[in-house]
Parts: C-alpha cells; sequence; structure tokens
C-alpha cells in the first residue's frame, strides 16, 4: 500500500511579543536565520537528502525553508489556523472565558472571523491528499497548528484531545501515512 512519509518542521521563534496571539500574522524570526546557522545545521542533519520541501508561505517558515531547499515549494494550505479578529491581541486581552472555549474544543471552537482546527485540518488533508499521489517523503516547514492537524488525524484524535501535542521552535516531527490514513474521515 502506498504511503508518505512528512518530516515536519516548526518555524523557529518569530518576532512577536511573549503572550500575543499571531495565527497567520506574517511575522519575520526573532533572530534572523544567519544568526542561527546551528540550529539550522542540526535540522539538515536529521533530514533526508534530496527531498522536496514544502513550506507555508508566511516568512517565518518560508525563510528556513529556503535556507534548506534552493527551490521549496510554498503553499498556502500550510498556514497557521487563522485566528480572525484574536490576531495580534494579547492573550490576556482576549479573556479567560473565550479562551476556556477555545481550550475546551481546539478543533471546532471558531474564533470571532476565524477558522476552526477542523477546517485547517481538511485543508491540510487536501494538500496532503494531492502531494502523496506525486511523493512517498516530503520536507515541511510549517505550523504548530498544521502539525497538531496533522498527528491529530493520523493518530485518531478527537478534538478534545489535540490540546495534547504540543511542539516547540525549530522541532522536528516525523509521521508516515498510507493513502487510507489520508482517507479516512476524521474524528470529530
Amino acid at each position: 500500500m502506498k504511503s508518505i512519509r512528512l518530516w515536519l518542521i516548526r518555524h523557529l521563534p518569530p518576532a512577536v511579543p511573549a503572550g500575543v496571539c499571531y495565527g497567520q500574522t506574517d511575522l519575520a524570526l526573532q533572530t534572523p536565520l544567519s544568526q542561527q546557522s546551528d540550529a539550522v545545521n542540526a535540522l539538515r542533519q536529521k533530514l533526508p537528502l534530496s527531498v522536496p520541501v514544502f513550506s507555508s508561505p508566511l516568512r517565518r517558515c518560508a525563510e528556513l525553508a529556503d535556507m534548506l531547499n534552493r527551490t521549496p515549494l510554498h503553499d498556502q494550505r500550510l498556514k497557521e489556523l487563522h485566528f480572525g479578529h484574536w490576531e495580534m491581541q494579547a492573550w490576556d486581552a482576549i479573556g479567560p472565558e473565550a479562551l476556556d472555549a477555545w481550550a475546551g474544543d481546539l478543533a471546532g471552537f471558531r474564533p470571532p472571523g476565524g477558522e476552526t482546527g477542523y477546517e485547517l485540518q481538511q485543508r491540510v488533508l487536501h494538500w496532503l491528499k494531492e502531494i502523496s499521489v506525486i511523493h512517498d517523503e516530503v520536507i515541511v516547514i510549517t505550523h504548530a497548528g498544521v502539525i497538531r492537524a496533522l498527528q491529530a488525524h493520523q493518530q485518531k484524535l478527537p478534538g478534545a484531545q489535540w490540546l495534547t501535542l504540543r511542539y516547540d521552535y525549530g522541532q522536528l516531527v516525523c509521521l508516515d501515512f498510507t493513502i487510507d490514513q489520508i482517507d479516512a474521515a476524521p474524528v470529530q
């Protein structure tokens, strides 16, 4: 049975104050990649050679993708969750009631003017299904929300358990999917 291996890398720390929701806001990296050669080289050593690189088009991902591959493929579907009116707001300003509602249903909750985790998962699975026809292994520079949505789908986790999946900046996660797993209906 055909399968695809994803080498998923969460972007390095963005230039944003601590405690701010930033989702799809296009931010530069906190520290330029030219000053993070140790982190970039450590990632390179863990990755397979001659494997296509896909990336979110947001700068915090695209810059790293450009360092890892001369011709990365940028795809809008690999962007972080769209937080709508919460974008660039301090988490404290959003308020505990709204944040508790989101944390209680990470996959199904829709921030005002934004998208749900399930919607993010559907766009990422559409991307995965499309590329799995051509590739059996890819490197993906993306965001915690995208990695979470993919891993939750692979592990058949209901939305209430998505928050247990956490990723550090620069973390590498390797996931293997069969075509049947990609095509499976997401767990609600």
